[in-house]
């Protein structure tokens, strides 16, 4: 998918009135139905912060997540923004949403100037049901010159739903570009390819930090009990915190909650290790808490609200707080209740209070 380097940026947020946590080993209370106000809050700010175009973006997929017909309004006036990338995210987030409202602004997205925004465009018109130009994916995949393109094609072929797009998907491992090939196999495991279900665990037992990562999140995606050991050893085992926090998000996700601790500790990570230009340590961080704050989210458990919290409302940092909201929903579509919740210490998932 797209990918934009953006500088430090912050959006501004009001304090809770119960306050946030300062410590994991004060315990204080949050209460919910605020809390989900001022997450919802935060990703409509994030949709429109104009200083960065991956705060837009990240914002998009969020509301996608939480899946609520309230949010598709802010979503469709992202159908023009100026950035592609945005354009492409608000495209299918609309198609993953199957919002046939949108069809005439998807039409016109179809022949927009960037070419991936038209394969967005053709994802989302297809899972609407309007199929006319569906194939033109398949010369995007397979045909196209920029290989951000062919990346994007797979990844829309993957969310449509038709194990038929699996053959097509298998020529595509052929692309000199690693990344197309990793889009596609993720693709194809998620349409129910067993071969590449196969090469994921694979991957997913190599060794190799990134490609660990990225086959542990393709897993985790299924939610499919079969992969539980893997996920559990990992999160034993692994000897990059990233891979680590990976597994506790797969956990979650199978209703699991042996990563929690894991996942809590690193939220506010700040112990970079040097590598090259490549990786700097500010990328490592960021990287690092939005893992955590995705696999406290997957995980559910209330006991990380208020760190959530904490991160949303004072961190520098624009996409962290759009990362915490996200999670912060997550969490919250665990628990209907409208109480308020107590958190525990660090490492004491699932034993939390709640007071009428």
């Amino acid at each position: 998918m797209f990918r934009i380097l953006g500088t430090t940026v912050c959006l501004t947020f009001l304090v809770l009135s119960s306050g946030c946590a300062h410590s994991r080993r004060t315990i204080r209370p949050i209460d919910t139905m605020s809390l989900e106000d001022r997450a919802l809050e935060c990703l409509k700010r994030g949709i429109q912060y104009k200083p960065n175009a991956v705060v837009r973006t990240e914002a998009i997929e969020a509301l996608r997540s939480y899946g609520s017909a309230d949010s598709l309004p802010w979503i469709r006036t992202a159908l023009m923004d100026e950035h592609p990338a945005v354009r492409f995210a608000a495209c299918m987030a609309i198609g993953e949403m199957e919002d046939a409202k949108s069809q005439a602004m998807l039409l016109k997205c179809a022949t927009d100037k960037d070419v991936s925004v038209r394969v967005a465009a053709l994802f989302a018109l297809h899972r609407i049901g309007t199929t006319e130009r569906t194939g033109l994916l398949v010369g995007h995949l397979l045909d196209d010159e920029d290989p951000t393109v062919r990346r994007n094609a797979a990844l829309a072929l993957g969310l449509m739903k038709e194990p038929g797009a699996i053959k097509i998907l298998a020529r595509a491992m052929k692309d000199e570009d690693i990344g197309v090939r990793n889009h596609a196999l993720e693709a194809m495991g998620r349409l129910g390819n067993p071969e590449s279900r196969q090469q994921l665990v694979f991957l997913a037992n190599s060794g190799v930090g990134s490609e660990e990562v990225f086959a542990i999140n393709a897993l985790a995606e299924l939610q499919e009990k079969i992969y539980y050991d893997i996920f559990l050893y990992k999160l034993d085992s692994a000897s990059h915190l990233e891979t680590k926090l990976a597994a506790a998000r797969g956990l979650g996700l199978l209703g699991m909650t042996e990563g929690f601790a894991v996942a809590l500790d690193a939220i506010d990570f700040n112990r970079p290790v040097p590598r090259d230009n490549l990786d700097t340590p500010a990328d490592q961080i960021l990287r690092t808490r939005q893992l955590a704050a995705a696999a406290l989210g997957a995980i559910g458990e209330p006991a990380a609200l208020p760190e959530l919290n904490k991160s949303m409302i004072s961190n520098e940092d624009a996409r962290l707080q759009v990362s915490a909201a996200k999670a912060i929903l997550e969490i919250l579509a665990h628990d209907h209740t409208g109480d308020v919740l107590f958190a525990t210490p660090a490492g004491q998932a699932g034993s939390q209070a709640k007071v009428r």
